[in-house]
């Protein structure tokens, strides 16, 4: 009786069980948010200005933007009640959970699929919110879902999965739907080019790969021969940074890099911290973690290294706005756009050094720590690509004003990078601080979420 009872856990169908419970909670999330506002307000108008959808889409391209597919969704959206959003994103956030336990766990009993979970539902969802829900949302978590969905069925076929031919059609769809965005093209491709190298080193058929690469730099040339695109940097470079044109490469580069840096250290980052925090477990432990290896002291120093840029920086800019500035707001700076001064320069310089110490410590220490090959070099793609995609709005003058949803790619490079580092934890009571942080980094995504929110409701 007790081995059928211990069988019987160990069947418990974790996969169901946990889609569930992400259904729910992000359903439930979705009916605290305030429909049709900042950007989202205007398309609505925009919209009623134009008894047709294609002339309008036809407009569009020609004044404005290269995003056909998604704008198409969003002028269609936008005449309905807010509610159809709430239920289509709520699908769509379950698509994404599936996804990546398909990419992650691939084993509906094993209990991966509640740190997947758990990983997800940390994401600061109102990053979605920031321009308005709907329109962010379809420029950034759809194509990120049809992203995923496509890398599932190249997984599926790495493993030698049976996929029929009505499933290859979705990824396809999937594939032209993320192509139509300007950065989840730019990742179709970069990871994808990934996959494309592992088929070719197994010498396994490698047409699906390349026609998510092809795909993925055909909607790169549509935005980039778009005249709408160019329309638009005019107007953005008008009403966001005069400077821009100004600028050379060097100062762009540093602005850029400035810019996501600060992101996760000017205001503590559960993500990026536990990221740091599960490198120093594993590079800087003994036998019980990281494939049972002793690591020697410098692999030990540089697997802290991430966590002490982490530690240091967030708790100077801690000091400084909280405790001398009194700071009440959780809310972000820009970084000044010429180092004009002593200060300036040395905040500057110093957390574009901080940054890198931070990538070269952490790809060391994921390339001594991963036993696997492939499974190294997918890690460190995977946050290159992140890092990669975010760093092009360099070339765009809304490198700043486009602000947290444009991260959302490096966020879920440290996602799936920080479910695998979680898996090679052995000890309990770092298995046990791992979730604790996990279920923090869920409430501080409810608090700023329905924070927001209620923000709106009283404004």
């Amino acid at each position: 009786m007790v081995m059928a009872e211990n069988r019987h856990r160990q069947e418990k169908n974790w996969y169901g069980i946990m889609m569930v419970v992400n259904a729910v909670f992000f359903f439930l999330l979705h009916l605290t948010f305030v429909g049709f506002t900042n950007d989202d307000a205007f398309f609505v108008v925009v919209r009623s200005q134009w008894d047709s959808l294609f002339e309008l889409l036809v407009d569009r391209y020609l004044t404005d933007s290269s995003r056909v597919l998604s704008e198409a969704l969003l002028f269609t959206l936008v005449r309905m009640p807010f509610f159809v959003w709430q239920v289509l994103d709520t699908m769509i956030c379950i698509l994404v959970y599936h996804c990546l336990t398909v990419l992650l766990v691939n084993d509906k009993q094993s209990k991966g699929n509640i740190i997947v979970f758990l990983t997800f539902a940390s994401y600061p969802y109102m990053h979605m919110g920031s321009a308005g829900w709907i329109c962010t949302s379809l420029n950034y978590m759809w194509p990120l879902a049809t992203l995923l969905y496509a890398l599932s069925g190249a997984f599926r076929r790495y493993r030698g999965e049976k996929i029929p031919t009505w499933k290859y059609m979705l990824y396809l769809a999937a594939m032209i739907f993320t192509a139509n965005c300007e950065q989840p093209a730019v990742m179709l491709a970069m990871t994808f080019a990934m996959a494309f190298v592992f088929a070719f080193m197994d010498k396994k058929g490698k047409w699906y790969e390349l026609a998510a690469v092809l795909i993925g730099f055909a909607g790169i040339l549509f935005a980039m021969l778009a005249p709408g695109n160019d329309e638009r940097t005019i107007m953005e470079a008008e009403n966001w940074m005069p400077e821009f044109f100004d600028l050379n490469f060097l100062e762009k580069a540093r602005l850029c890099s400035v810019f996501v840096f600060e992101h996760f250290v000017m205001i503590p980052d559960v993500i990026f911290f536990l990221f740091a925090l599960l490198l120093a477990f594993c590079g800087a432990g003994r036998e019980e973690d990281a494939g049972g290896i002793r690591r020697s002291g410098f692999d030990r120093v540089a697997a802290c290294l991430p966590l002490a840029v982490d530690i240091i920086f967030t708790g100077c800019y801690f000091i400084k706005d909280f405790i001398i500035g009194h700071k009440t707001r959780y809310d972000f700076t820009t970084p000044a756009i010429y180092m004009e001064d002593f200060k300036t320069a040395f905040v500057q310089i110093s957390e574009v050094l901080g940054l890198i110490l931070f990538i070269a410590a952490s790809v060391y220490t994921i390339w001594q720590v991963i036993p696997e090959l492939r499974k190294k070099l997918i890690m460190i793609w995977a946050l290159g690509c992140g890092f990669a995609v975010r760093m092009a709005l360099m070339l765009s003058p809304t490198m700043f004003s486009s602000w947290h949803r444009t991260l959302v790619f490096m966020y879920f490079a440290f996602l799936y990078c920080n479910v695998i580092l979680i898996g090679m934890c052995r000890k309990q009571w770092k298995r046990r601080l791992i979730y604790g942080i996990l279920v923090i980094g869920m409430i501080v995504n409810l608090i700023l979420t329905v924070g927001l929110q209620i923000r709106k409701y009283a404004g």
